[in-house]
């Protein structure tokens, strides 16, 4: 129902698992859909379907329960993520693993009461609030399994509040699933050529969020935006006029609110000719300009993780060292992310050490690269599918 679960579909059919993937009608950006993460013809992939349901309002308040019971009860398993979640729920059809993404666990659950003018404004979106939460509420503690980070506050903190305890489901710490790298591993393009003429890598297709609070975290004015770009641009431009290289180069890529404030950063630090920026492009074609990088940089905000988002778990797909802040989480022995080989990072003068030992070790780093991608396949890719099919199994 997203392009983590095309990657579950993917690996469960390697396993010669009969599956098939839904896609929810009109909810899913261009960006996350399933031919922007595989070089093969999905008009080949007859597992690929659509839900009997939108995530429209009319379909929230009259739901289509037939078609939904009808499509789903003959699965001997479902897993699912978003407000499918609630329809299915809603439809008589038990999740046997319910993966969240964020918000169908901390928001879509939980009745946001608005005042007196707003419901009079609102008086639709705020009874499909109503019921919506209701549907969700009970899908996810009807559900066989809850996969989450429990390390991770926020999101221990919605089981909380959905007083998850007393009921049958039984939440499980593991990550999410998120890339299916092996379509990609051997592409070749030429657009990524350029790369051959500098001798050091900074690869980022982070999103530029430092000076904004688009998101409305926490802290904002103390730790600024949820990526600090500005720490990796700031230690970048200090290798440059250290010379420490001679040809170094980092990329960049023109997403997020913050871009222009980005550019302006580059421009004061007079690093423009060795910076490159490129458009948004589809995971299949990012992950192969990223594996022939010197090193990954993801963000380097304080009380954010990196590891919950794409760009720190496709470095370790495909082998190349992620610099990057997890907030604690390598270190933690109860999170998933426990011991990976993750280059744990926050501020720019870390940033900076790290750039500048590369040139020292590169050897090392190629190790940390290898080590990466025997970490992913064990942990985040084949072997964390192999722990989703053993709950799968155990459930009678």
């Amino acid at each position: 129902m997203n392009n983590n679960f095309f990657s579950i579909a993917r690996y469960f059919i390697d396993m010669g698992i009969d599956t098939t993937l839904y896609l929810i009608p009109g909810s899913i950006d261009e960006h996350f859909l399933p031919q922007n993460d595989t070089f093969k013809d999905i008009r080949t992939m007859d597992w690929i379907k659509y839900f009997p349901s939108s995530y429209s309002w009319s379909d929230s308040i009259f739901p289509r329960v037939k078609e939904i019971h009808s499509e789903f009860s003959k699965y001997d398993h479902v897993i699912a993520c978003g407000f499918s979640v609630g329809l299915l729920h809603h439809s008589g059809i038990r999740i046997s693993l319910f993966i969240p993404y964020g918000g169908d666990l901390c928001n879509t659950p939980f009745i946001r009461v608005p005042n007196f003018r707003q419901i009079i404004k609102a008086i639709p979106r705020t009874l499909v609030n109503i019921i919506s939460s209701r549907m969700q509420s009970g899908g996810i503690r009807d559900s066989n399994y809850v996969i989450t980070n429990r390390s991770w506050e926020v999101l221990e903190n919605s089981l909380k509040r959905l007083k998850i305890e007393k009921y049958r489901v039984e939440v499980v710490n593991l990550p999410r699933l998120m890339i299916y790298p092996e379509d990609c591993n051997h592409k070749i393009s030429k657009k990524w050529d350029f790369m051959s003429n500098y001798d050091f890598i900074v690869f980022s297709p982070s999103r530029h969020l430092w000076k904004t609070n688009n998101d409305l975290i926490s802290g904002f004015k103390r730790y600024g935006g949820i990526k600090r770009n500005d720490k990796l641009i700031r230690a970048f431009a200090r290798v440059v006029h250290d010379g420490i290289y001679t040809n170094p180069c980092l990329i960049l890529f023109e997403y997020g609110d913050d871009v222009d404030a980005s550019k302006n950063l580059i421009e004061e630090y007079e690093i423009n000719s060795h910076v490159t920026w490129l458009p948004l492009m589809p995971r299949k074609e990012l992950t192969i300009g990223m594996a022939k990088a010197s090193l990954v940089a993801d963000q380097f905000r304080k009380g954010m993780s990196s590891t919950s988002a794409g760009v720190t778990n496709e470095a370790l797909s495909v082998g190349v060292p992620v610099v990057t802040n997890t907030d604690g989480a390598i270190s933690n022995p109860d999170d998933p992310y426990f011991n990976s080989p993750i280059i744990e990072t926050l501020n720019e003068d870390d940033i900076y050490s790290i750039f500048l030992d590369y040139a020292k070790s590169c050897e090392k780093y190629r190790e940390i690269g290898l080590k990466s991608k025997k970490w992913f396949q064990d942990n985040l890719g084949i072997g964390l599918a192999k722990q989703y099919m053993t709950l799968l199994n155990k459930i009678v």
